[in-house]
């Protein structure tokens, strides 16, 4: 499944959350990545939370997980998705790739 599939997938209120979550996060940025290999790092209430997203060259989730521990798409996942969707990160991380294979 895709990040655009998953982010579809949200009801419209969890959704809603998870973008003023993001808002309230920033300047929280998921960087590109040629290995499709994206990290995230979140501090919530002094606690340091890791994520990570693993992609396939179809861009199809391949693995992700979340070290807060609620399993499945936790807030953190889906901030860390709707940031690639914003800034276009799956994009920009192909160009890179390119640019690094020259």
């Amino acid at each position: 499944m895709t990040i655009n599939k998953y982010l579809q997938q949200i009801s419209p209120e969890d959704l809603a959350y998870v973008k003023r979550y993001h808002h309230e996060i920033q300047p929280f940025r998921v960087l590109p990545s040629s290995t499709l290999e994206f990290d995230g790092q979140f501090n919530d209430g002094g606690e340091t939370i890791f994520t990570e997203i693993n992609l396939n060259e179809d861009h199809t989730i391949d693995d992700m997980f979340c070290t807060c521990g609620a399993g499945s798409l936790c807030v953190h996942l889906a901030a860390m998705m709707y940031d690639m969707v914003e800034r276009d990160t799956i994009q920009l991380s192909e160009q890179e790739n390119e640019s690094e294979n020259r």
